[in-house]
């Protein structure tokens, strides 16, 4: 069976790279968009953890260079207890007056359950970068109680 490939998706805001980078870093403002509860160490080596209802992810930072890159060691746990380790890398570049946000989500591999969890990474990704535009560039949350990720 064929290695699962990359998810990438890249978005553009208004923001400058400062306000993208802390919003994927402080634990105030990836509530605003992202997760119900975080914290985060942002050093490299430094733990993260983040909470959506009754599921709470930890993982660790793995390469940390603000505000132009951001890598982290993405720890799922699939019902049953399974653990799933990939990396969600994202890139930051400034363009005009705002900023390019680039994500790389790799190391999937082979099997019908990280086939599952590309599905949901692909999907997740899109639904919380593109509220992280809203968010950014227009001050809103799009986030609903009616809508269903899992």
């Amino acid at each position: 069976m064929a290695k699962i490939p990359r998810v990438r998706q890249t978005y553009q805001f208004a923001a400058s790279p400062e306000r993208v980078f802390a919003a994927l870093t402080e634990p105030g403002q990836l509530v605003k968009w992202f997760a119900e509860k975080a914290s985060v160490t942002p050093r490299k080596g430094g733990a993260y953890r983040l909470t959506w209802g009754d599921y709470t992810m930890r993982g660790r930072v793995e390469a940390i260079d603000a505000p132009k890159k951001l890598s982290l060691a993405w720890i799922d746990r699939f019902p049953g207890g399974k653990l799933f380790e990939t990396e969600a890398e994202f890139s930051l570049a400034k363009r005009g007056k705002g900023t390019v946000l680039s994500l790389t989500h790799r190391g999937f591999k082979a099997g019908k359950k990280w086939v599952a969890l590309y599905g949901s990474v692909q999907s997740g990704w899109a639904y919380y970068l593109l509220n992280l535009k809203s968010f950014l560039d227009h001050g809103t949350d799009l986030r609903s109680a009616h809508d269903a990720l899992g």
